[in-house]
């Protein structure tokens, strides 16, 4: 018979049969402190990732946001230049063929 054949046949822990094993009390707390500490690498590491997949959106939504507020900076700028007094006077006299009315062809209503 080896050394480890031996050292479980002479044990309290196993006598042969799976339902006739024997577990003192510190075999019990230190199974139990393993399967905690177990638990909680498992847990730690399920929180990592977690961590990980929420700050990689984060910077996705943030960078959506640094764009969106870019593009938005643009769209007032073409709408401040596109309606511009100046922009409407010459759109008007090109396009439309409008001209300023001289002071003869102005005239003003006065309701009393």
């Amino acid at each position: 018979m080896n050394a480890a054949a031996k050292a479980l046949h002479q044990s309290n822990l196993f006598h042969g049969h799976i339902r006739e094993i024997r577990f003192s009390f510190f075999q019990c707390l230190q199974m139990i402190l393993f399967l905690t500490v177990f638990i909680n690498a498992v847990v730690v590491i399920y929180c990592t990732n977690q961590y990980r997949i929420s700050l990689s959106q984060l910077e996705k939504a943030q960078q959506q946001t640094n764009m969106l507020q870019l593009e938005w900076g643009q769209l007032l700028l073409e709408q401040a230049s596109i309606s511009a007094p100046s922009r409407v006077q010459d759109q008007a006299e090109d396009v439309l063929n409008m001209a300023t009315p001289s002071a003869k062809q102005t005239v003003i209503f006065r309701v009393s």
